[in-house]
């Protein structure tokens, strides 16, 4: 299966290569919508069913690894597209008992640094600091406090070195459309075509010890069947060889997690054994006289929904009360391997469970919490996307 980003809603452009999806299973499909004739007939014979309409749409699972076919999918599923950013030189000293990081000129919030962003921090003696950490803080000009991997090491001395904001997207208003070709290696010269192809929902499931999956759910405008190479939109074209990366799991590939309730993000304690959430973008769409499939699609609220499973323990018993008040709940964690990382940050999630159980004899008790995201007390995104 190959897809490439559209410039017009339902047209495939005229240059470009196309991208080989890896996924898990599929379910695109161009369905037919029929209707059976009500006409009485002498002879008692049922006059049949006729074509109304096509819905087309389907399901792409995959699991997750850094993959630039993937981000064209979450730019689409987000309505944005990544920001990117260059590397900023600044003597910089680590203290990891603080978890703190000090500047020693210039300004974390004139170089627009926020709570939540991913910084990639490079030059320093000990190799244990040159890595991913996410802003939990900006205490001052010169100083932020980080949430990072339990490896970082204090670093009083450096100097040369650099950090580079990371490439990241938020929730946005701006579709992002494709075509596809799915094409079956045992058949010589068929294939099945799908244009206008958007992500109205994606998902993404993280637990520990497992790979994290998810999905995107997609909705289209054209359908067409291929019966001769000629009629494939990549007859003729590259189509570029599918990434090689590795997937990523929500254990050994997790450099940190954490959440705000000790007023600041930070791993306190906070055991969490999964997460869960879906973006839906609520598009509607739009049926025109004449026309088989939908011509476009009307996107909506933005709803974030998740699931959060975690140990009952001091550090969140919090929790208890701030699901009666509805106060938010930022989480940020990160994802990585040797092939490259993603990070996910959520400022304002409201959460609701029931009050945690004895389910029974050796067994944990475990808070199963469901709930939104909502828009930021500062406006910020519900969902940030930041990638390596």
């Amino acid at each position: 299966m190959a897809l490439i980003t559209e410039s017009v809603l339902g047209t495939t452009p005229g240059a470009g290569n196309f991208k080989t999806v890896r996924y898990v299973s599929e379910s695109l499909s161009g369905s037919p919508e029929t209707t059976e004739s009500e006409q009485i007939r002498s002879d008692r014979l049922a006059s049949g069913q006729v074509l109304t309409g096509i819905t087309l749409g389907g399901d792409i699972a995959f699991e997750l690894a850094k993959d630039t076919t993937l981000d064209l999918l979450i730019e689409s599923a987000m309505h944005s597209t990544f920001s990117t950013h260059v590397a900023i030189s600044v003597d910089m000293d680590t203290n990891a008992t603080t978890k703190t990081i000090t500047r020693a000129s210039g300004s974390w919030t004139t170089d627009g640094i926020v709570v939540g962003d991913v910084l990639t921090l490079a030059g320093f003696t000990g190799a244990e600091n040159n890595v991913q950490v996410m802003v939990a803080e900006v205490t001052s000009a010169t100083v932020i406090k980080y949430l990072g991997p339990d490896t970082m090491t204090t670093d009083a001395a450096s100097t040369g070195t650099t950090f580079k904001k990371a490439d990241k997207i938020a929730i946005g208003t701006t579709q992002k459309s494709f075509s596809i070709e799915k094409k079956f290696e045992d058949l010589t010269t068929k294939a099945l075509i799908y244009k206008g192809m958007l992500v109205n929902q994606m998902q993404l499931s993280v637990a520990y010890g497992e790979i994290l999956k998810g999905s995107f759910g997609l909705s289209g405008t054209k359908y067409l069947q291929a019966d001769a190479a000629i009629e494939m939109i990549t007859n003729l074209r590259t189509v570029d060889a599918p990434a090689t990366t590795n997937s990523l799991n929500g254990s050994v590939d997790m450099p940190f997690i954490g959440t705000d309730l000790s007023g600041v993000l930070s791993e306190s304690g906070f055991c969490i054994q999964a997460v869960d959430f879906t973006l839906n973008n609520n598009m509607t769409p739009q049926n025109c006289i004449g026309e088989l499939t939908s011509v476009a699609y009307s996107s909506g609220t933005a709803r974030l929904e998740i699931t959060i499973s975690a140990y009952l323990a001091d550090s969140n018993w919090e929790l208890l009360a701030k699901k009666l008040d509805q106060t938010p709940m930022a989480i940020g964690f990160q994802v990585k391997n040797a092939d490259g990382w993603y990070a996910v940050y959520m400022p304002a999630l409201q959460l609701s469970f029931p009050d945690p159980s004895v389910a029974g004899a050796d067994q944990d008790i475990v808070l199963s919490m469901a709930g939104v995201g909502k828009v930021g007390a500062a406006g910020e995104s519900t969902l940030y996307i930041m990638r390596s």
